[in-house]
């Protein structure tokens, strides 16, 4: 029994796996120790501005990159290194380009979004800068997991995070008492790793002068699916929290933006999963390997994000319980709620990458405009007929009708044969 523990502790798969779970686990364990200073430091509308400028980085962030992330995945494993090459310098123009084109737009209609979000002045600059540092670390981090980097991939993770709580927690004590300090520090940590990202990608002979027009011209038309699904994802995971801003005031977005965070674990944990997986699944994609041969991949994985449900459902408790105030351990069932519409999602982002890797850009168009009609509807509904507890339980719909569809789809392509 001893050898057979050995053996399993000693397969580089194992600790692959390992070091991604535990880089998301202490990336969140940074942040969440952090949590408590900043909820009980901050009011409860900084807290609900903070969601907002959050939300808004993770709808924004398929706006400006059109797909670019999931072509730097998938074309890896397709292209040889020249051709990859072209192609990753050539995608960087999208993201710098929309990201910068947002700052006119944010100061036209500054008025309106902060009559309905609370859209503060300062977003007009925060918010797009913030997006393209923040797509330079998600490019960053998928490249070193393609590149199997998993040492530079654990440094850039949880650099990022340290140099983001640390900066915030100064700023808040020593210049800013209010959310600009959380949202400043998060900027800054974002563009020390934009720069990181430069270096890297000059010294392996990723950013080179030339552009194809080719490449952009068919990132642009992918982008188009690839932004629909972005933007699913927005709807399926964040748009919740706009209806809360607006229906329900700044105050109880405070609440649900804890809850929401919490939950949000769930995600993390995935992620970390997902960053072993998804190079394994996209090789065995390439080969056509039946689904008979991965099916176990799915079951385990399945059976781990439901044994980071139950934990996560136990730490929770703990946490609002003996750490938080008690205005926000009156509203735990927004995080109950949440926390099993976490899991269903985590669920569907496994069949979703079969979707992806295949680049079927007319399935993806549907899945997505589905998805964000459904989101938008019962979101819609439940905020206006209904009450913020409803909203809340209208993310588990959604999420179960989201991993039907893709079922479906995945069926649909054979997946299952």
């Amino acid at each position: 029994m001893l050898q057979k523990i050995q053996s399993i502790l000693l397969k580089s798969s194992f600790r692959q796996v390992g070091l991604y779970t535990v880089t998301g686990a202490l990336s969140k364990v940074i942040s969440f120790a952090a949590l408590p200073f900043f909820v009980n430091t901050l009011t409860e509308g900084d807290i609900g501005i903070l969601n907002i400028f959050n939300s808004s980085i993770v709808f924004l962030t398929p706006v400006i990159s059109m797909g670019v992330l999931y072509t730097i995945s998938v074309d890896y494993f397709k292209l040889s290194k020249p051709d990859y090459a072209a192609v990753f310098s050539t995608s960087l123009i999208i993201p710098a380009f929309f990201s910068f084109l947002l700052i006119p737009v944010f100061y036209i209609f500054w008025q309106p979004l902060d009559r309905a979000f609370s859209f503060q002045y300062e977003f007009i600059w925060l918010i797009p800068l913030s997006l393209f540092c923040n797509f330079c670390f998600e490019a960053f981090i998928i490249l070193l997991r393609m590149q199997n980097n998993l040492k530079l991939f654990a440094t850039i993770s949880l650099l990022k995070m340290l140099v983001e709580i640390v900066l915030s927690v100064l700023l808040l004590i020593y210049i800013f008492p209010n959310w600009y300090s959380r949202a400043m520090g998060y900027f800054l940590s974002a563009g020390l790793i934009a720069v990181l990202f430069f270096f890297h990608i000059k010294n392996k002979g990723f950013l080179i002068k030339k552009i194809d027009y080719k490449v952009l011209k068919g990132e642009l038309l992918f982008g188009l699916s690839g932004l629909l699904l972005q933007t699913a994802v927005f709807f399926i995971g964040t748009s919740d929290k706009f209806f809360v801003m607006s229906f329900f005031g700044k105050e109880q977005a405070g609440f649900y933006a804890v809850a929401a965070t919490f939950a949000t674990i769930q995600y993390i944990v995935s992620s970390s999963l997902m960053q072993y997986l998804q190079p394994v699944l996209y090789t065995n994609f390439s080969g056509n390997k039946p689904w008979a041969a991965i099916k176990g991949l799915y079951v385990k994985y399945s059976l781990a994000m439901f044994g980071t449900m139950l934990a996560l459902l136990l730490f929770a408790f703990i946490v609002y319980k003996y750490l938080l105030k008690g205005s926000y351990q009156e509203n735990i069932h927004y995080f109950y709620l949440l926390s099993i519409s976490s899991f269903i999602w985590s669920v569907t982002n496994i069949f979703l990458q079969y979707i992806i890797f295949n680049k079927h850009k007319k399935i993806i168009t549907q899945l997505s405009v589905m998805s964000i009609v459904f989101s938008l509807a019962i979101n819609f509904t439940a905020s206006v007929y209904f009450n913020i507890n409803w909203l809340c339980a209208a993310q588990i719909i959604t999420n179960v009708f989201v991993l039907v569809v893709t079922l479906h789809f995945n069926n649909k392509l054979n997946r299952f044969s």
